[in-house]
């Protein structure tokens, strides 16, 4: 792979607004690029990480949860996506899952470097799915790995099989907790955290994108549930699966299960029964 350093990372509302000449991308077999942006020297904004910990009511300790620095770094991997080298369209692509490695928490002070790429380019029942990866690295040392997997629908790969992932029967365990969301809860995050995608933030503009109505940002829910439970130090990995959109107004129903390495969270819809999303963290000092 080849690294370009850039000199600044775009908002996300810069992103989404570039983001419509992406929709005519349709490759019959697509290749990701093989390139690395790299940005040196990114801090917190400490007015912004207040207003993400008040959001998620995340604890007002010394280190940055590991979400705020996503929101941080992530329009540098959408910009990415932006390239025309990128063969899939940013618009209408589904989020599925969240994978997070953290060695060592940053400090709220600290200076750290971005590095992004894409890779994993997989063959999927509906079209295909790619991985965008986030290096936070501090003095040559990696400290975070964030992978976020995407899908879009309707591209093939030639000569190969989809994967066939088997997922079993959702059993909703014991409710711990529930969360009530007005249909203003995308406008809102996408303030704290940049998020600007349509699918988030009206009806009128969910529905153009294919949804029944606006959605939840899963990485809003996935910080509010990692807000309790996240640790302030030492090594731990957490991931989160998507399965089934939250659609705004919404009453979702939580169970959170400690165990013997960390904690597994289920998240469902109240009435339905049918699962929103799984998030399992796993810290090395349980």
């Amino acid at each position: 792979m080849s690294a370009k350093i850039v000199s600044e990372i775009p908002s996300m509302a810069t992103v989404y607004a570039s983001a419509v000449k992406t929709l005519g991308r349709k490759p019959k077999n697509p290749k990701l690029p093989q390139t690395v942006l790299v940005f040196q020297g990114a801090t917190a904004d400490l007015e912004k990480l207040q207003d993400f910990r008040k959001a998620v009511n995340a604890p007002m300790n010394a280190v940055l949860p590991s979400l705020y620095v996503h929101s941080l770094a992530f329009p540098l991997a959408m910009s990415l996506m932006l390239r025309n080298d990128f063969p899939l369209p940013l618009l209408g692509m589904i989020h599925l899952s969240n994978h997070v490695s953290v060695s060592q928490p940053l400090g709220e002070d600290e200076s750290f470097d971005i590095e992004v790429h894409s890779e994993n380019l997989t063959s999927h029942a509906k079209g295909v799915t790619c991985d965008l990866v986030i290096r936070i690295v501090v003095d040559g040392q990696d400290r975070m790995l964030m992978r976020s997997t995407f899908l879009a629908k309707g591209v093939k790969l030639s000569d190969a099989q989809p994967v066939t992932i088997e997922h079993p029967e959702f059993a909703a365990p014991i409710r711990t907790a529930q969360w009530k969301l007005d249909s203003g809860t995308g406008r809102r995050w996408a303030k704290v955290a940049g998020d600007y995608n349509p699918i988030h933030l009206s009806a009128l503009s969910a529905k153009a994108l294919g949804m029944p109505s606006a959605i939840a940002h899963g990485i809003y829910m996935a910080a509010r549930v990692l807000a309790g439970i996240e640790p302030g130090a030492g090594t731990y990995q957490w991931s989160i699966e998507f399965k089934t959109p939250v659609v705004l107004p919404a009453t979702v129903d939580l169970g959170f299960r400690r165990n013997a390495t960390g904690y597994t969270v289920d998240a469902w819809h109240a009435r339905k029964g049918k699962p929103h999303f799984e998030l399992e963290l796993i810290s090395q000092s349980n």
